[in-house]
């Protein structure tokens, strides 16, 4: 629903531009949604560069200039939108970007999550299983079975991925959070983060900001991987042990 204004809210202020730089399956989409329903802020809440996207298939002109509109929106204390590594790093995007003065850049902490759920929507896009990549309803739990060099391959690239970020987003005037820090219960933004992004975006503290996104894999990874066994042994071999650590702790981070 369209937040009502009044006339004695701060709409005549021009709208501080922001982005949000996010890795893929890191919360992104959830971080614009909770940002979209604070009064002070808009925040365009789907992909604006993605293919599909209302945005761009109506796009006429080059990709910077529509950031340029979605972070200068009129009415706003910010104006904002989401973008991932590949559409932010885009060369005419970037010189844009780069000038900005309040990026949030956002990764995941927990590698194999992240890969587990990029390789759950590759074989959903593929016709294999039934995953939506966001939804607001609830969703069946999945059991499937993966490879382990699957998992290793697509969480090295991960981060891999991550580490070249750093190095472009870091000197900026950036906020640096991951996905753990940012999801609270209940499809909120938890409260830490709340107010860390607020402080940066210099809004006011609103601390309920939350969306009706639902998790699509909430569950442990032993119950997601029918060969479990096999994926922990791999992993706990490599560089990816503390994932399972999470896991063991309860902190399973499901997306």
């Amino acid at each position: 629903m369209p937040k009502v204004k009044t006339e004695n809210d701060e709409t005549k202020h021009i709208a501080r531009p922001a982005v949000i730089i996010a890795s893929v399956r890191s919360g992104g989409t959830f971080l614009a949604h909770c940002l979209s329903n604070h009064p002070q802020i808009f925040c365009d809440r789907g992909e604006s560069l993605h293919y599909r996207s209302l945005w761009h298939t109506h796009l006429t002109t080059n990709r910077a200039e529509l950031i340029y509109c979605l972070t200068h929106m009129q009415g706003w204390r910010v104006s904002m939108c989401k973008l991932t590594y590949q559409q932010a790093f885009l060369t005419e995007v970037w010189d844009y970007v780069a000038e900005l003065e309040h990026v949030i850049w956002l990764r995941r902490e927990n590698t194999i999550r992240q890969a587990v759920s990029v390789l759950l929507n590759q074989m959903a896009r593929r016709g294999r299983i039934q995953r939506p990549q966001h939804t607001f309803a609830r969703v069946e739990p999945i059991c499937v079975d993966l490879k382990p060099e699957w998992i290793l391959k697509t969480a090295r690239g991960l981060l891999e991925r991550d580490r070249k970020a750093k190095r472009r987003v870091v000197p900026l005037n950036s906020l640096a959070l991951t996905y753990e820090e940012i999801v609270g219960p209940a499809s909120t933004l938890a409260d830490g983060a709340a107010r860390r992004i607020c402080e940066f975006l210099e809004v006011r503290y609103i601390p309920t900001l939350a969306c009706d996104l639902t998790r699509i894999n909430p569950q442990p990874l032993a119950e997601m991987i029918q060969n479990w066994s096999e994926m922990r042994e791999a992993i706990e071999g490599s560089e990816f042990a503390h994932c399972l650590r999470d896991e063991a702790d309860g902190r399973t981070g499901g997306d």
